[in-house]
């Protein structure tokens, strides 16, 4: 099919399930073209069985039919700096000419062990960005054109917990932030900081717990006929192993996170009152605001969940969809959340 003038190609490390799916689909909706790096090319052919799914075209050059198609597939995973690099460039650009797609989205991670509370890849996330920066050096080096100055504009979803800003969290996730994702958290942190010093352009994502429906949403973030859910939590905190700072600011936080839950209840009945005034709305996102590179947070927004669809929605028509970075999320870091 022909493409529109403003189609651009949007790269995808990641985006076999959870946000970087819902991403996918929703930036696909929106008519543009998508590469998509994948181990398992069945697992997006059993997805979306309509399309015209291409493999490995990107590394053709002869591939008329790459030029039109808008899912192409590279098979690799995202620590081979080959398959990356045959994953960023534009399937079946004029003249055989090798160009770097617009825009990366990056939501890899790993798969939480509880029985050891880690990753089966402790290094997932850091390793994936170190792989996508060498990918982008390489080609640069080859003589691959990017689209613009600011191209590809890298866009990845990373996670609450982990701001040098202050705290981004409710009281009540302090044990399990603090435990059970202290692994992948510092994984997080380092992949962070490696695209902040890499002088590229992008935006961050950091959602709040990510859940698969409001149902499990609604049993996180508990409510108010459970009683203070939170201070369960509290009681099993390894206070041990928080530092003196963290350990003043929930001595100072306590009294206002009690004040909160005691209106919760009333806030969630408003909530969902207003939450389907026609169909297929969307759930309000609060949005908070920080700035990695002057360490300086720009405004807050600290709640539970927000489910994977949502967020990947959102990161789709906020950081993806639009021609330009809006100047808000530029190089900045958005915290999401309900």
């Amino acid at each position: 099919m022909q493409q529109p003038a403003s189609t651009r190609t949007i790269a995808f490390l990641g985006a076999s399930g959870g946000v970087g799916l819902a991403a996918l689909r929703r930036t696909l909706a929106d008519g543009h073209r998508c590469v998509a790096l994948c181990r398992d090319p069945s697992k997006f052919m059993a997805i979306f069985p309509e399309m015209d799914l291409g493999l490995d075209s990107p590394a053709s050059d002869d591939d008329s039919a790459a030029a039109t198609r808008r899912l192409t597939l590279v098979r690799g995973n995202a620590h081979d700096v080959d398959a990356v690099s045959r994953c960023l460039l534009v399937p079946g650009a004029a003249n055989g000419e090798h160009q770097i797609v617009d825009t990366v989205v990056f939501t890899i991670g790993g798969k939480l062990i509880m029985s050891k509370l880690t990753l089966d890849d402790p290094n997932v996330c850091a390793n994936g960005m170190t792989t996508l920066l060498a990918a982008l050096k390489r080609l640069r080096l080859e003589g691959a054109t990017s689209s613009g100055p600011d191209s590809p504009r890298i866009v990845i979803v990373s996670t609450t917990g982990i701001s040098k800003c202050g705290r981004d969290v409710p009281l009540a996730f302090l044990p399990m932030y603090h435990g059970m994702l202290r692994v992948p958290h510092a994984d997080k942190r380092v992949m962070e900081d490696l695209l902040v010093a890499s002088g590229e352009m992008f935006a961050m994502v950091r959602p709040s717990l990510l859940v698969d429906d409001e149902a499990e949403a609604q049993s996180a973030s508990g409510s108010s006929s459970d009683g203070p859910a939170f201070l369960k939590q509290l009681a099993k905190t390894d206070l041990a192993a928080m530092s003196k700072e963290e350990l003043e600011e929930l001595k100072a936080v306590t009294k206002d996170e009690l004040k909160e839950h005691k209106n919760s209840a009333k806030d969630e009945v408003k909530a969902l009152e207003g939450k389907y005034k026609k169909e297929h709305a969307y759930k309000a996102i609060r949005i908070g605001i920080e700035d990695p590179i002057a360490n300086k947070r720009i405004s807050s927004a600290v709640g539970y969940t927000i489910t994977r669809a949502d967020a990947g929605r959102w990161l789709a028509e906020n950081l993806v969809l639009p021609a330009e970075l809006p100047a808000t999320y530029t190089r900045r870091i958005a915290t999401i959340t309900y």
